[in-house]
């Protein structure tokens, strides 16, 4: 790419549109839901907080990354109290600021429709970061709001409510999980064909953003082969790895978003700061322990705390939220997975060598040698629990990796209050893995309601 650290100033217009969005579909305003050109339609899709920094904080929130005291908890809002334990009420866990997003990607393709002539470069650029945008956030609200899928499922479970327009007088129904991910996958196989090679910023979705999204959409859903062809597509255009014996560690946060070479596509949840960067929101020392001594991360990613080991290595350089978007790391985890899926187990154990290579202390490093797929398949699932945190991975992870009976994580809470253990489980499969729709939404939308 020819420049990864440029971000996007925020633009006016676009600030304006998404704060007048409703909560029911996000959609903007009469006045400013009909952009009258390709320049409005590009400072729709360059408003970096409205596009890039909204991932759901949720998807760290839950997952077994991070433990709080109860005098962390108790300071907390009653929404992060419900997530953090898995006692949703129907608060909102991710559904406004995703259906936000979504909305002022159908504004775009409205107006593209209606606002005619124009480079057709542009037009096509537009089209695809729009298409992008909308089944980026539409994988999102599925990790949230609708049980794991799977390309061996029949897919007839609830999914999520595929808003298609920006129109919040149009009334439908919640969609099928089949048909979810068929729209998922829809747009994102079209913006792959529209979006350029390269991108000025690394805010705005190119070529290797949709190859990555793609790659994790895939994986997600356990087609494999997939999910690997998509990495394979993307390595030959862009491998760099961080070399972390490069990073010096001093400093509060270690990372700097300027040096590093291995993001492909911006995002991040603004939102997750209250949560993680409380002084007793601490690394779950079961994690904290898969670390040996020699790897550079366990001093990069962790400081010690008051009561346990906090963490500070953001992966974008940004303080107390997770990093959102699409890093060369997770690509070289995900080649790893798929081949040792196939039993592939050289090559697997190649790209999991070069990775660790550039993550543990040169002077120490020695490669592993792994014969067996199976055995490969767990190092490299552990390596990701590892590299990949305060990522918002972890609890997609969970989901699926729970439908393997050898894999499956049982998660507890545990908090003293008032002198007594309080302890709070979240078993594999659970119901409680889906959140419940905001009863607001379910209210003015008429949506059924998830199970409990």
């Amino acid at each position: 790419m020819k420049s990864i650290i440029k971000l996007i100033p925020v633009l006016g217009l676009s600030v304006w549109l998404y704060s007048c969005a409703n909560f029911l579909d996000a959609k903007p305003d009469n006045t400013l839901a009909h952009p009258s050109t390709l320049k409005d339609l590009r400072a729709i899709l360059d408003n970096e907080n409205a596009v890039n920094d909204v991932y759901p904080s949720t998807l760290a929130m839950a997952s077994d990354e991070f433990y709080m005291t109860y005098k962390g908890y108790a300071q907390m809002t009653q929404r992060i109290q419900d997530i953090y334990i898995w006692e949703d009420q129907g608060i909102d866990a991710g559904w406004t600021t995703s259906y936000k997003a979504i909305s002022l990607a159908n504004v775009v393709l409205e107006a593209l429709e209606r606002i005619k002539g124009g480079d057709q470069r542009l037009r096509n650029q537009l089209e695809g970061e729009a298409l992008f945008l909308r089944g980026w956030m539409f994988f999102h609200l599925a990790q949230i709001y609708c049980p794991h899928f799977s390309i061996h499922d029949t897919g007839e479970g609830l999914g999520i409510v595929l808003r298609m327009d920006s129109s919040s007088e149009v009334k439908i129904g919640r969609s099928s999980l089949k048909e979810t991910y068929r729209q998922i996958f829809g747009d994102l196989n079209r913006a792959l064909e529209l979006l350029p090679e390269e991108s000025e910023y690394i805010t705005r979705p190119a070529k290797l953003a949709c190859y990555g999204a793609l790659a994790r959409a895939y994986l997600t859903v356990e087609d494999f082969v997939a999910a690997e062809e998509m990495v394979d597509k993307l390595l030959k255009r862009k491998d760099e790895l961080w070399d972390y014996n490069t990073v010096s560690g001093v400093g509060l946060y270690p990372f700097v978003l300027a040096d590093n070479i291995e993001l492909i596509y911006y995002g991040r949840a603004a939102s997750t700061g209250e949560f993680i960067y409380n002084p007793n929101t601490y690394i779950d020392p079961a994690l904290y322990s898969l670390y040996e001594e020699h790897d550079l991360r366990k001093n990069l990613y962790y400081t010690a705390g008051a009561e346990g080991m906090k963490f500070r290595g953001y992966y974008h350089g940004k303080l107390a939220d997770y990093f959102g978007g699409i890093g060369m790391d997770e690509m070289y985890l995900i080649k790893a997975e798929c081949a040792a899926r196939r039993e592939d187990t050289p090559t697997g154990l190649r790209y999991l060598n070069t990775l660790l290579q550039h993550r543990y202390n040169s002077d120490y490093f020695n490669s592993l040698t792994i014969l067996d797929s199976d055995i490969l398949l767990r190092r490299t699932l552990e390596e990701r629990r590892k590299q990949l945190v305060c990522r918002g991975l972890r609890w997609q992870d969970l989901r699926r990796l729970n439908r393997t009976k050898s894999l499956e994580t049982t998660i507890h809470r545990e908090m003293e209050i008032d002198g007594e253990l309080k302890v709070y489980t979240l078993e594999p499969n659970s119901l409680r893995y889906v959140f419940l729709i905001p009863y607001l939404a379910t209210e003015m939308g008429h949506y059924e309601q998830n199970p409990r």
